[in-house]
């Protein structure tokens, strides 16, 4: 299985510039866009924006180190939770928790980010951000990924890098292999 080392600050810059392009976002929309925008960075650059390590869940692929982000004592270090709280503002509504930017205009806001993260990220917010909960179940659950991982019969199963890119993909082989040693770097 393919997996990255998680970017802590890539992840709360994601979370801040997603919060300020669409102010109330909520835990699920933001996990659904950073998976969209992670496939689309995977895909067009041998890396995912965060490398966080998505899981299969009920409703679709879920982020685990955004989504523990976003909730209440997660246990993450107190940097990554302060840096977070600077950026961003998390309400918790119900079951849901909004999240509104904290950040003035015209800050270096996402210094983490590269020109093509931040893209990635705003075509992905673009594209699925105004989609309604259940349209967005009925894309995840459409990856081969989600699919694979959710159906081996593990709770929140871990989903694989390797299973976002389509079969049909330039040179698949050579760039799953590129992968497998760019992740193996990235880990070690």
């Amino acid at each position: 299985m393919i997996r990255f080392r998680i970017n802590y600050e890539k992840c709360i810059d994601g979370i801040a510039l997603l919060a300020e392009r669409k102010p109330g976002i909520t835990q699920y929309y933001i996990g659904k866009v950073f998976f969209f925008a992670d496939k689309e960075h995977l895909l067009d650059w041998g890396r995912p924006i965060s490398g966080d390590r998505y899981l299969a869940m009920e409703h679709g692929p879920v982020p685990s180190v955004i989504y523990d982000m976003l909730k209440d004592d997660a246990g993450l270090p107190d940097e990554v939770n302060e840096k977070l709280s600077a950026k961003v503002r998390i309400v918790p509504k119900g079951s849901k928790r909004e999240v509104y930017s904290r950040l003035p205009a015209g800050s270096d806001k996402w210094a983490s980010l590269s020109e093509a993260e931040v893209d990635c990220l705003l075509a992905s917010l673009e594209k699925y951000g105004e989609k309604s909960f259940d349209e967005l179940r009925r894309i995840t659950h459409r990856e081969r990924a989600w699919v694979d991982a959710y159906e081996s019969g593990s709770n929140n199963a871990p989903m694989d890098y390797e299973k976002l890119i389509p079969e049909d993909f330039e040179d698949r082989t050579a760039f799953v292999a590129q992968l497998r040693e760019r992740a193996a770097y990235d880990l070690a």
